[in-house]
This record gives structure tokens, sequence and C-alpha cells, in this order.
């Protein structure tokens, strides 16, 4: 089971990744929730693979990954920020950070 984590102790390499793409993130995320309503911006990331795969998560495909009652949580604390749904791979754990 993932380990949920927050914004502190995201590993070196996710958060050079946000700095240097924040611009195209925070696009990708708002043409998503545009397109496919309330959600977020999820990234599976692996360190050893080299990957960063990036796409918007509606709340069907929220559900998938987080349980119904979770997910009813966590959207209420949205508010107006940005809400970033962060797989590490490697470590096995989920960031969520509001930006």
């Amino acid at each position: 089971m993932s380990k949920i984590q927050n914004i502190d102790s995201t590993p070196n390499y996710i958060s050079d990744f946000l700095k240097a793409n924040m611009e195209q993130l925070y696009n990708i995320h708002d043409e998503g929730k545009q397109e496919q309503g309330l959600g977020c911006l999820g990234l599976k990331c692996s360190e050893y693979e080299n990957t960063m795969d990036v796409f918007y998560m509606n709340e069907t495909t929220l559900i998938q990954t987080l349980k119904q009652e979770s997910w009813e949580k966590l959207k209420y604390t949205i508010g107006e920020k940005r809400l970033f749904l962060i797989n590490d791979l490697d470590l096995n754990s989920i960031f969520l950070i509001y930006i």
C-alpha cells in the first residue's frame, strides 16, 4: 500500500520537474478541468526509469485510485487551488500537492 506524503517530503527530481514545468502543468490541469470537470493533475513518475507521465484525472479516474470517501474529503479542501496527485513508482508513495 502506498504511503501518502506531503510536499516537504518530495524527492528533488519531482520538485525540480514541477518548478521547471509549472506553466505547462497549469495548462494541462486547467484544460482538463474545463473539458472533464472537477479533478486533479495526475503525475506517475520513476526516477529509475527517468519517466514522468502527466495526465488529468477526473472524478471517475480518481475514484479508481482513491477511495470515494477520500476523494469527497479532498475535493472540498481544494478550493481555488490546483491539486496534483503524484505517484512515485520507485518509492511506492503518493504525494498530494496543492498549488
